[in-house]
């Protein structure tokens, strides 16, 4: 599937959260003017599918969020490479660990430093990247 390119010069990424994040964090990142989509909101079958969640993502040309690097089956470390090996688009996809975003005190600095990295990056400079949070 080769998605529309973002325009160029786009600066702000528009972001689908996967349902590992929580509602909170994904309101508290739209707070900040970002057009951010929840998974949860999508259709169950998008929900449990992680190679569904990054096909929707790409046709609504959306960098994911997401929590899920390590499920042995089916993680989006593995699908980034799926897709880079078959020349598929995607709008990015950002790791955040589990551990971060579970604890109600630290996901407030963890939404910091999305915003941070979000800020210092426009739509285009994702595009096909598989980026992990950075901590500082």
């Amino acid at each position: 599937m080769n998605a529309e390119p973002v325009p160029p010069g786009t600066l702000f990424a528009r972001l689908l959260t996967d349902i590992m994040i929580p509602s909170q964090f994904s309101a508290a990142i739209r707070a900040q003017g970002y057009d951010v989509a929840e998974v949860r909101a999508m259709l169950s079958e998008i929900q449990q599918d992680d190679r569904a969640i990054l096909t929707e993502a790409t046709r609504q040309k959306r960098a994911v969020i997401t929590c899920n690097y390590s499920d042995r089956s089916s993680n989006f470390c593995l699908i980034h490479e799926e897709w880079r090996g078959k020349k598929k688009v995607h709008f990015g996809i950002i790791l955040i660990p589990q551990a971060q975003i579970s604890n109600r005190l630290r996901r407030w600095e963890v939404r910091d430093r999305l915003l941070r990295f979000l800020n210092q990056r426009t739509a285009d400079e994702l595009k096909n990247q598989l980026s992990w949070l950075p901590k500082e």
